[in-house]
């Protein structure tokens, strides 16, 4: 599967991205299916390469009525040093654009800035990515792996 990046608007022009104010962000569309089978509106995620995890707000969590503190906790940082946001684990489903469901053992977790993370453990392990800077706008690519046990 193929997709475009999506443009996000920036408050203010980033003066790194010589004044822009949007960015390209490669984003998949996905659904989270909570343990009493409630399953969340479909919600934007970010594919995240640097990102340990796959992490969702804790509103997420809060609409699959998932006890949020009842998983493991963890915690979190950015690339600077400093202050670590605690994250919830717990298992989840994940559907993405309808195509595929996977299991993953998620964080969860109050101040993420975005609505979804699909980050290195349990979405790079299970797909593919090719990214395409070549492209106006960038374009992202996404193929599922077929592990053999």
């Amino acid at each position: 599967m193929r997709r475009a990046y999506t443009p996000w608007p920036l408050d203010k022009p980033d003066p790194g991205l010589r004044g822009a104010n949007r960015v390209w962000t490669p984003v998949l569309k996905v659904r989270v299916l909570g343990p009493s089978h409630r399953v969340s509106p479909s919600i934007p995620a970010v594919v995240d390469s640097g990102a340990p995890y796959c992490l969702f707000r804790a509103e997420v969590a809060n609409y699959l009525k998932l006890p949020l503190k009842n998983g493991p906790e963890g915690g979190i940082g950015g690339i600077i040093g400093g202050v670590r946001e605690p994250v919830y684990f717990h298992q989840a489903n994940i559907v993405i654009e309808d195509n595929w469901t996977i299991s993953v053992w998620a964080g969860f977790m109050r101040k993420l800035s975005v609505t979804a993370i699909l980050g290195r453990a349990g979405f790079f392990d299970k797909f593919q990515v090719m990214f395409d800077h070549s492209q106006s706008p960038p374009e992202f690519e996404v193929t599922k792996i077929d592990l053999i046990s």
